[in-house]
């Protein structure tokens, strides 16, 4: 039996990729939400991880409140370090979540290959928007066992209609107008 994903029969493959494609659909129709677990997927071994992002706030807050503490005061220098501990907790540190979110959103809804893997990094949580009890958290979720039971094919008015317009042949006319209906106008 194949343990390897990159292994899957082609079957399992097309299945997988539909699956995935319902589950996009889902989430851009606002049936299902995509969260995000923040301190799952914002570490060096995460692929949506910035260490500028994690760092640089940081030193910057650092040599700052060093620079202040050999330059003007010691005293002062220890208050600047510690309210640049507070700037870094209520006003950073949520902006750094903000932004691990939408990479990870992002990534995840860009193709199945990056689904995958954050899934398996354990950083994905799908809900139902309609049913918030109703939820599959990765790792140990299995999210093609949800899309299959909770999120049915959606069917879309005019279809049909769409299909058959762009598959209807094309006169190269441009002076003559025709109406859906055949008319000339």
């Amino acid at each position: 039996m194949n343990t390897n994903a990159n292994t899957k029969p082609p079957s399992e493959k097309k299945r997988d990729r539909a699956l995935y494609a319902r589950l996009v659909e889902s989430y851009q129709a606002d049936r299902i939400g995509v969260f995000v677990d923040f301190d799952r997927l914002n570490h060096p071994k995460s692929p949506i991880w910035s260490p500028w992002e994690n760092v640089a706030p940081l030193l910057v807050l650092l040599i700052g409140s060093m620079t202040v503490m050999f330059t003007v005061d010691l005293l002062l220098g220890t208050a600047v370090m510690v309210l640049g501990v507070f700037i870094y907790l209520f006003l950073i540190r949520p902006w750094i979540s903000q932004r691990v979110y939408r990479r990870a959103i992002e990534a995840a809804m860009d193709n199945l290959h990056n689904w995958n893997i954050l899934w398996r990094l354990g950083g994905l949580v799908i809900t139902l928007n309609y049913m918030n009890k109703t939820r599959c958290v990765s790792p140990d979720g299995d999210w093609r066992a949800f899309v299959t039971r909770y999120l049915p094919e959606m069917e879309m008015e005019g279809l049909d209609a769409y299909n058959a317009f762009n598959t209807a042949p094309r006169q190269p006319d441009d002076k003559e107008v025709r109406t859906l209906d055949g008319a000339n106008m």
